[in-house]
């Protein structure tokens, strides 16, 4: 039987790390977390679509260990999808974080109907 293994690490919904040194481990009829930390599989399923299904009735996500932290500029809050800025690299998670810096107005002129600076992004599926 194929292995693939993948280091991850997985949080809740308000950013939390839940298991800081995990291992993704996928096979042909397997897919489960492993935590290193506790020298334990976490969650255990046939498929990763029921892991996913699992993972999200629980509030809880997977995110590459190698993946690039994406943090609010206003409140720190981790991100998947939000507000960008190309012009000084800021983003917002949400439009209450953004009105606290800029007005709606404000954004949407730097938007220019999606020619300008400030930009929707979503990398969740990324």
């Amino acid at each position: 039987m194929n292995f693939k293994c993948t280091d991850i690490q997985m949080l809740d919904d308000n950013g939390s790390m839940i298991v800081h040194n995990g291992i993704l481990v996928e096979g042909d009829e397997l897919c489960a977390i492993y935590n290193v930390d506790d020298e334990n599989f976490k969650f255990v399923y046939t498929t990763r679509f029921e892991l996913s299904v699992a993972l999200a009735t629980q509030g809880l996500r997977m995110k590459d260990s190698e993946e690039e932290e994406r943090l609010c500029s206003e409140c720190g809050a981790p991100m998947q999808e939000g507000f960008c800025f190309e012009s000084d690299a800021s983003q917002y998670c949400s439009e209450k974080c953004l009105t606290k810096v800029i007005t709606w107005g404000e954004y949407l002129n730097m938007h220019d109907n999606g020619n300008g600076d400030a930009y929707w992004a979503d990398w969740g599926d990324c």
